[in-house]
């Protein structure tokens, strides 16, 4: 062993002694810069938020554009039929708990934004073990104080009682 050693010594030694070092060093240096932007470029492939996958970019015109006959301001109704309710399996009132809500992401950069993004016809409402009691106190609250506390504009009531259908 101490003679592979010793050769390994020597042939080192010839290497520094002929100046093939001097040829290596920009080798190297590109190597280790080429290496550390690769590892920077696969961090940041990585570390890419994905919360920006499925909103629509508003700049860009929708697939399909209709030009109609309308003044600006006026709307015309269309036919909708939201689609049927799934039931939740094993859903009680008074057992089921309340499902977690997670309005954060972990980590030092959370950027608040308005959330607008689409959701699932089974998510508006979600009811739980609280709905008893909470409705029971919006119900007190309607009589003891119900001319203060539920106020509808005449001109809002066609989109209250879409909104009570909804539901």
């Amino acid at each position: 062993m101490p003679h592979l050693a010793t050769k390994f010594t020597n042939w080192l030694i010839f290497v520094l002694d002929k100046h093939l070092l001097n040829d290596l060093i920009p080798i190297l240096l590109f190597l280790c810069v080429f290496a550390w932007t690769i590892a920077i470029l696969c961090q940041r492939l990585v570390a890419r938020p994905s919360w920006n996958i499925g909103t629509p970019d508003l700049e860009k015109p929708a697939l399909i554009t209709k030009t109609t006959d309308r003044k600006p301001g006026e709307w015309i109704p269309v036919d909708f039929q939201r689609p049927d309710a799934v039931p939740y399996p094993k859903w009680d009132v008074h057992t089921t708990k309340p499902i977690p809500y997670r309005p954060f992401k972990y980590g030092p950069n959370y950027f608040v934004t308005m959330g607008l993004r689409s959701m699932k016809w089974d998510e508006w409402i979600e009811l739980d073990n609280h709905y008893l009691r909470f409705h029971a106190d919006k119900a007190r609250r309607i009589l003891q104080r119900g001319d203060k506390c539920c106020m509808t504009a005449p001109e809002a009531v066609d989109g209250v009682i879409e909104l009570l259908n909804e539901l």
